[in-house]
């Protein structure tokens, strides 16, 4: 047999060494060419695909519901189905949206659905509890115009009105349409009440792509803050949404355990809201309402709460609340234009004879209200009920939180 040189043994190892080497290429080549494939590195927040590759997910940041009740997301490759469950109360069906990545085809299928493309570049809030989002998602360069200016208080879009920048198109069943119509905004958020009186059956009618926005429907505050994802979708925006969500998470599950600390025997036990002369009833929220739980995760237990066990409040008349209540130590208000002990008094003498009035530990929700009687306790509020919560516990328990200042609410005096 032949025998192979040395040299000849060099020259064949370093031609197999150069082949490993030309396939290892070759396959790092293939991987990085298929990559796509497995999808991209998040969510097009900027323009339309280009290219559309059906094997590709085009939504890789996807939000996941938590606490919110009333909604669904659903995720299909380059597209997303949205659905408002309860648009309005009483409500027979949901309303289903089919977000459609801009740039890629429609899918079969899904025909009662509205559609836009995303992620939209334009956008018509009809409520200011939208307005905290649309700000915290970066979002107000694409906000156009809004229902009303007179009851906001988001200072940021306060400036944008008082510049000019945004128009204002009313709301309601009145609602103006060829403003609308001139303005052509790829979204309008909308609220849901009764749609015989509502401004999305017109807007629909007319071919303005609208979505009812029925965060006011869920059954406590977190639930509520939760439809930040709803608006957030619109801009493939869920990687921002799921952070925002999740630092208020955790500021708010921070303060319930601060009063939840509250031993059993130290509780103490509130009076809600006032009586009403134009209807003759005291009204009580319910133990499953989202006041509530509020007050539940506040720490405290509030007058008559054991009546209304249900999420659906109760009139109760002066005396059955006079009798159970006189003795509370504090009491928090929900009344525009209460703005003291004397005004109070002024609606009903027999409130001084209430402990929490003799005691100045009477509060209102109006500390954050514009000249118009926009209330913020409505807007921001709302949007970020960890906020809310730390006003309650630094009223019913000010040694848990000794360096938090009131922001919503305000002592009467």
């Amino acid at each position: 047999m032949r025998s192979i040189s040395r040299p000849a043994t060099r020259h064949l190892a370093g031609f197999l060494l150069r082949g490993v080497a030309l396939r290892l290429l070759i396959t790092a080549l293939l991987l990085l060419l298929t990559a796509p494939l497995a999808g991209q590195d998040g969510n097009l927040t900027q323009g339309c695909v280009e290219d559309f590759d059906p094997a590709v997910d085009y939504f890789p940041d996807k939000a996941t519901l938590v606490n919110a009740s009333g909604l669904e997301i659903e995720y299909h490759g380059h597209y997303k189905l949205l659905r408002t469950l309860q648009p309005w109360p009483g409500a027979e069906s949901a309303v289903e949206y089919l977000l459609l990545q801009c740039g890629t085809p429609l899918p079969e299928g899904h025909e009662d659905a509205l559609r836009v493309e995303v992620p939209v570049n334009s956008v018509i809030s009809l409520s200011t509890t939208q307005l905290p989002n649309l700000l915290d998602l970066g979002q107000l360069d694409n906000l156009i115009a809004v229902d009303n200016g007179n009851y906001i208080n988001t200072a940021e879009v306060v400036a944008m009105l008082q510049a000019g920048e945004l128009a204002e198109v009313g709301n309601g069943a009145s609602i103006n349409v060829e403003r609308v119509l001139e303005l052509a905004p790829d979204l309008v958020l909308a609220n849901g009440f009764n749609p015989e009186t509502d401004a999305h059956p017109v807007l629909l009618e007319a071919g303005i792509f609208t979505a009812i926005n029925a965060d006011w429907l869920e059954p406590s505050l977190p639930a509520r803050a939760e439809w930040l994802k709803f608006i957030a979708a619109f801009f493939n925006e869920e990687a921002a949404a799921e952070a925002l969500y999740g630092q208020l998470m955790t500021e708010y599950d921070a303060a319930v355990a601060l009063a939840a600390a509250v031993p059993e025997e130290e509780r103490l036990t509130v009076l809600l809201n006032t009586f009403s002369p134009y209807s003759d009833a005291w009204i009580i929220p319910g133990q499953e309402s989202w006041v509530g739980q509020l007050m539940r995760d506040a720490g405290v237990n509030y007058v008559l709460m054991d009546d209304v066990t249900g999420a659906v409040n109760q009139p109760f008349d002066f005396e059955t609340v006079y009798e159970a209540g006189l003795e509370a130590p504090v009491w928090i208000l929900n009344r525009f234009l209460m703005g003291s002990l004397e005004a109070l008094l002024a609606d009903d003498e027999r409130y001084a004879e209430f402990a929490a009035y003799r005691n100045d530990a009477v509060y209102n929700t109006d500390a954050r209200t514009n000249e118009q009687g926009g209330n913020d306790y409505w807007e921001t509020g709302l949007a970020r009920p960890h906020l809310l919560l730390r006003d309650l516990v630094k009223i019913f328990y000010p040694a848990l939180l000794p360096e938090h200042d009131l922001m919503f609410h305000r002592k009467l005096s």
